[in-house]
């Protein structure tokens, strides 16, 4: 059984995982002020103040706003109703002192508000220049090397040999040695990067869902946010950040990143 043969008998184990993303279409300029944008100023519900660093009490930039009721369908589905907004600190200091990559950091905010009665924030901070979500592209995905244990898929290196063995009892793989280099879990499957709704996680240090802290559940991941794509924000050393929510309590949002 050679790499190409197990590849194809892998194909039904992938095909079971894959997952639909939403890639964002994005035009220069803010739109309409309950949208969905990068950057820019944020919809505040009226008597709202702009949200603030929690250490540093400067205003937080917003980095996204999603309107969910404009969402694809199915994604709206999932998501349901208001604007997602997430916040981080334009301080650099406040990452370090408050781990900004950390879930529920208080360097950032991630929070779901109600787009009914409001208007958009005054000039606070040094925002994004704004990019309006004009609409979504519908791709594949699957999932990270990373997740692959997880999801039954087991890739055995012996590096004194330079080969690997795959399994996978979903599909009743047992493969022989093949070379390192023939086969790469990557070419089995890995979730895309870039900025993205829904699909897979691009995971850069390992899997890293968060836990809710109400129900200790395993937080579902929304959406990616990655370096330099829509934004000029590297997180770390041209990491990843991944928006999650907690299934039951819906309201518990929560911001991780990581870089290599």
């Amino acid at each position: 059984m050679d790499a190409k043969s197990i590849l194809k008998a892998l194909h039904p184990w992938r095909d079971s995982h894959k997952r639909t993303a939403w890639l964002p279409k994005v035009k220069s300029g803010p739109g309409p002020a309950a949208g969905s944008r990068f950057g820019g100023l944020p919809w505040l519900p009226s008597g709202e103040s702009h949200p603030a660093c929690e250490n540093c009490d400067r205003p937080l930039r917003l980095l996204l706003q999603l309107d969910l009721q404009s969402l694809p369908e199915p994604a709206r589905q999932h998501l349901g109703r208001g604007l997602l907004q997430v916040f981080y600190c334009e301080r650099e200091d406040c990452e370090q002192e408050c781990d900004g990559w950390s879930p529920f950091s208080e360097a950032h905010r991630v929070q779901v508000v109600d787009a009914a009665d409001g208007a958009l924030a005054a000039p606070a901070g040094n925002p994004f220049p704004p990019k309006e979500i004009s609409g979504w592209k519908q791709a594949d995905d699957y999932p990270s090397t990373a997740e692959h244990d997880e999801l039954g898929l087991d890739f055995e290196y012996d590096f004194d040999a330079n080969t690997v063995r795959v399994r996978c009892p979903e599909v009743g793989l047992d493969s022989p040695p093949v070379g390192i280099h023939d086969l790469e879990a990557e070419t089995v499957a890995n979730a895309s990067m870039g900025d993205k709704l829904l699909g897979w996680p691009h995971w850069i240090q390992g899997v890293e869902y968060p836990e809710c802290p109400k129900c200790k559940a395993r937080m579902e991941y929304v959406f990616q946010i990655d370096s330099e794509d829509n934004l000029p924000l590297m997180w770390g050393d041209m990491g990843t950040a991944h928006v999650t929510r907690c299934p039951t309590h819906r309201e518990v949002l929560a911001l991780g990143w990581a870089c290599g």
